[in-house]
């Protein structure tokens, strides 16, 4: 499939059929998911795959039940969690080399992005979750030490298509030289 055809056509799915998404077609995800670039190769990224349909029901009622995802979530025959470690990425010996915060959510937001255009390019689809009570979530996964929860993905078939969102044209997020607004 072509690169701009991926990108263009992929969306945020919300409604999935029954298919099952297998371990093959998770480890083809997860292998481009490892090809992924990150600060200085750090790769902080850590990925949970949830199958378990009382832990999915769980993390989803405990964690974000009002949220537009839960029924997919509910649906979906994986859900994978995006974590990244806070110390690793954006740091050299313990020193922070800017003042963002960590560059682990960016490092992540790269790996998760990789994620959802290989889901879309293998006829799969997914959402990113980010309203979710992280610290119910964290406990119900077992989450500690230095890692945070930066996404929740359910993963399946889409279930119908998905219309494209308005998109702004290139012309008014695109400054030369200085910002302009």
């Amino acid at each position: 499939m072509d690169f701009n055809k991926v990108v263009a056509e992929r969306r945020s799915v919300r409604k999935f059929t029954d298919h099952y998404v297998t371990d093959e077609q998770l480890s083809e995800a997860m292998e481009a998911v490892r090809m992924t670039p990150s600060w200085a190769n750090t790769q902080c990224w850590e990925f949970i795959a949830l199958r378990d349909k009382e832990v999915i029901k769980r993390l989803v009622e405990e964690s974000y039940p009002k949220n537009p995802a839960t029924s997919c979530s509910l649906d979906a025959s994986l859900i994978l969690v995006a974590c990244y470690n806070t110390k690793k990425s954006g740091f050299y010996k313990e020193f922070s080399f800017n003042n963002i915060g960590t560059w682990g959510m960016f490092d992540l937001g790269m790996a998760c992005q990789t994620l959802s255009l290989k889901l879309h390019e293998m006829g799969l689809g997914s959402v990113v979750v980010g309203a979710y009570d992280n610290g119910k979530a964290k406990e119900i996964l077992g989450i500690g030490g230095d890692y945070e929860i930066a996404a929740i993905m359910p993963v399946g078939e889409p279930a119908g298509e998905t219309p494209a969102p308005k998109r702004r044209e290139v012309a008014d997020f695109l400054h030369t030289d200085k910002f302009t607004k």
